[in-house]
């Protein structure tokens, strides 16, 4: 039996309308910094950001959700017809205009904006049309929507503000981070003690994901899985099972890695553990308001040189940020400068590749933060242990 290295514990709240307010509020100091009259948004991160409202719709392609969030007024949704309770229920918002089912009527997007006043091209609308941003909407539509329906208004890149916005988190977006990472290690646990010698790795990857959905993990996508063999391998005594997973909850991520030994591991299997968890505690070290996302790059490298393994080169990362995406800004590269806040969570992940199927590679999610001398505080924990797989 496995000593389990932490407890689950109540689950965090909800994202309420107090959270919802103030990100709101924040969005609208950036708009008017930036000259904009509104945002306009239709991918699902950023609904689910603004309104606190998580739809199936989603996966739908025939079936685009949008909002509007002028710079003064109330903000305004188009949804799925059976969303209309469920969004107004969450935002308080007055103003959600609905459709039955396909084809889409993209003149409700057009009204809602209209009545928002953004109509003809002296408004100012943006929305999301650069780095690490999609738009929820046929570009056919996007086009028609601008030029036909709004006479000509301004639709300008919003990405820059995005990523501000949503780069440092909230306590409660870090209590539901922290909540993924918790299941993810114990879901983890779980399966070295379910699995042996003989299973697959799909047998793996079930595993896990069922121990994440028993513990919490979002229904629809409990997370994603990694491994270094493919699916179809059969594991052997001996062989090391290494996994770069983590648990989705409530839309947030986690994003941790965690090897183990199908039986006893040798000496240099557990030197080679402690080597790259070694590695990964000194770039954690380096975590602290103030430091440069690039000054972690550069000590990876200093620890790669030192023992003797090829160094990273040009933007490849030794990490990054995690939220509502397993993978957001800052990039822990040498081509990354920005400066680490108290609120930015991110991912030391040393890599080292031994051969094509065995990787040495922990990873742990981490926040900066300004409240505690080390300059950061972890929402993961576990990855010190090389966990043994009875044979």
């Amino acid at each position: 039996m496995v000593q389990r290295s932490v407890g689950l514990g109540p689950p965090p709240p909800a994202v309420d309308r107090a959270e919802i307010g103030g990100r709101l509020e924040r969005a609208r100091a950036m708009m008017a910094e930036q000259g904009l009259d509104a945002l306009f948004l239709t991918d699902r991160d950023n609904y689910y950001y603004f309104t606190g409202h998580r739809s199936a719709q989603f996966e739908h392609k025939m079936r685009p959700m949008g909002i509007v969030l002028p710079l003064v007024g109330d903000p305004a949704a188009v949804v799925y017809s059976r969303d209309v309770a469920a969004v107004t229920r969450a935002t308080g918002w007055s103003s959600v205009r609905s459709y039955v089912d396909v084809p889409f009527p993209l003149e409700l997007m057009g009204e809602m904006l209209a009545e928002a006043g953004l109509i003809g091209p002296t408004m100012k609308v943006g929305t999301e049309l650069g780095t690490n941003e999609r738009l929820g909407l046929p570009i056919a539509d996007f086009m028609r929507l601008q030029t036909e329906l709004l006479q000509g208004v301004q639709m300008l890149d919003a990405s820059p503000l995005l990523r501000e916005l949503k780069l440092r988190k909230s306590p409660l977006e870090l209590a539901l981070i922290e909540r993924a990472c918790t299941i993810s290690q114990i879901a983890w646990e779980r399966t070295c003690e379910l699995v042996r010698p003989g299973v697959t790795g799909r047998d793996v990857a079930e595993t896990l994901t069922i121990e994440m959905l028993k513990l919490g993990a979002d229904l629809t996508h409990p997370g994603k899985i990694n491994q270094a063999f493919g699916l179809d391998h059969v594991y052997r005594p001996g062989e090391a099972l290494w996994v770069d997973y983590g648990a989705i909850y409530r839309g947030y991520n986690a994003d941790i890695a965690r090897r183990a030994i199908f039986g006893p591991p040798t000496d240099e299997q557990r030197r080679q553990h402690d080597l790259i968890y070694g590695i990964c505690e000194t770039l954690i070290g380096v975590l602290r308001p103030g430091a440069r996302a690039s000054d972690v790059a550069r000590v990876c490298n200093e620890q790669l040189e030192r023992h003797g393994y090829p160094l990273l080169v040009g933007p490849k990362r030794v990490g990054h940020g995690i939220g509502l995406l397993p993978s957001e800004p800052p990039s822990l590269s040498l081509a990354d400068d920005t400066v680490l806040e108290p609120g930015m969570v991110v991912t030391p992940e040393p890599r080292i590749d031994l051969s094509s199927t065995e990787r040495l590679h922990v990873e742990e999610d981490v926040v900066v933060s300004a409240e505690v001398s080390a300059g950061h505080r972890r929402l993961s924990a576990g990855g010190q242990t090389l966990m043994v797989i009875p044979c």
